[in-house]
């Protein structure tokens, strides 16, 4: 007794190896895509928080500064300051300079600038103030 091979006929229901192998690709090549976008929803997020934290810390230092007395406010005198903070559970460094110019006699222009790199792309953020001398001062 002779067994014959079984083969399928084209009426039978199910997939073959082909089709299988092409939807495997194009599932392949959607999931890549995703994850792409993924990556770069997490460094756009990343962005979002050192502009903040630059943010803060630009305003943290002018509200500092504002705070002293008027005399104490030096003109043209630049400084500047290395801040280092978490973000996102990793440690970022920021730079922080502060210059004063005199506007009038009783007026100073206070500038405040903070930088910060993410791979190789340095940004900064950038904050003006007017401090006038006060009553008493």
């Amino acid at each position: 007794m002779t067994v014959k091979p079984r083969t399928s006929s084209s009426s039978s229901p199910g997939f073959t190896l082909v089709e299988m192998l092409m939807a495997l690709l194009v599932m392949t090549v959607g999931l890549l895509g995703l994850l792409q976008s993924v990556s770069v929803a997490y460094q756009q997020n990343l962005r979002d928080k050192l502009r903040k934290e630059a943010t803060q810390l630009a305003e943290e230092r002018m509200h500092d500064w504002c705070r002293l007395p008027f005399d104490g406010i030096t003109g043209s005198v630049i400084k500047e300051e290395a801040s280092g903070k978490l973000v996102a559970g990793s440690p970022w460094r920021f730079s922080v300079a502060r210059e004063a110019s005199t506007v009038g006699s009783a007026t100073r222009k206070l500038h405040v600038v903070v930088k910060w790199s993410v791979k190789g792309t340095e940004s900064r953020h950038e904050i003006f103030a007017l401090r006038s001398r006060r009553a008493g001062e």
